[in-house]
């Protein structure tokens, strides 16, 4: 089964960007009106509004499990400086645990496998991009796996 937000994250990503226009157009026609205090007030509002961007971490994520391995690409939909794709794969016997922890509205998947040297845990991933349905689906996905696991062990 697949899970892709690839279009949910063009549309993120093209609010984020005529926001961010439209932030920046009104910073620069305040500082020809020479309205100084409201100018510092925009570019203020446009610091914190990329701050919260950065802080989300909205990533574009791509789900893959069958085959007997699960594949999960990412990378963050609104990036400043460059963009860092990552990836996991590994096959479904290796999983371990997970963990989907939510705090202030986004959420985060926690990965642990078995490797040959123990107990391996790869770095979080932002499901914060995704909708409800599809994290519970990923949720769905990983329990089921996580059981025929334990029951094989």
């Amino acid at each position: 089964m697949e899970i892709s937000n690839q279009k949910r994250s063009k549309q993120i990503k093209q609010i984020f960007n005529i926001t961010g226009v439209v932030v920046v157009l009104v910073g620069l026609v305040l500082l020809w009106l020479k309205n100084d205090l409201a100018f510092f007030i925009t570019a203020g509002i446009f610091a914190a509004y990329v701050g919260i961007a950065q802080f989300a971490n909205l990533c574009y994520v791509n789900f893959s499990a069958g085959d007997g391995k699960i594949l999960i690409r990412y990378y963050p939909v609104i990036s400043i400086l460059k963009k860092e794709y990552g990836s996991i794969e590994f096959p479904e016997q290796m999983l371990v645990d997970f963990k989907i922890e939510k705090s202030m509205g986004l959420a985060d998947l926690n990965i642990v496998i078995r490797t040959k040297r123990g107990i391996a845990e790869y770095p979080s991933i932002s499901l914060s991009a995704l909708r409800k349905a599809e994290i519970e689906q990923i949720r769905d996905i990983l329990t089921d796996i996580k059981h025929i696991n334990r029951k094989g062990a």
